[in-house]
């Protein structure tokens, strides 16, 4: 019987993209509590005060991600500045509402940089008639 020598395996495989996603969920309570340092029954009750929303599985068992962990450590530093569970709810309602109008501000300022281009593309003449319709009247 001869024997085939197989390519020695390595650490390197390719990971599928799917599992390098940050917001996979991908750790129990036990792995998401020792990673992220906070106490299994700590983030039962930030899941139950709502600052904390694990994917459960058709068992019902909570699944942390990266994501997750991210979270964990920023609602356990605000806890440690000594900031309560309605404060931290309170600061993050606010990232939320800050990100969602910076998402707003980056989209008017494109369409202003979008009309601001179509107003240069056109002649000269008529350009100068349509910044005289919106010149205020200073007589």
């Amino acid at each position: 019987m001869t024997s085939k020598s197989q390519p020695k395996r390595t650490h390197t495989a390719r990971v599928p993209k799917s599992l390098q996603d940050s917001a996979l969920p991908k750790y129990s309570i036990a792995v998401a509590s020792d990673l992220s340092g906070v106490p299994q029954q700590q983030l039962r009750r930030l899941e139950e005060g709502g600052l904390l929303s694990p994917l459960r599985t058709s068992g019902n068992t909570r699944r942390y991600s990266d994501d997750d962990l991210t979270h964990i450590e920023d609602v356990a530093d605000l806890a440690e500045a000594g900031v309560n569970m309605e404060g931290i709810r309170r600061i993050f309602a606010l990232q939320e509402q800050i990100a969602a109008l910076r998402a707003e501000n980056a989209a008017l300022q494109q369409q202003l940089a979008e009309v601001r281009s179509s107003r240069r593309k056109r002649s000269p003449a008529q350009g100068q008639a349509n910044r005289r319709e919106f010149e205020p009247d200073c007589s």
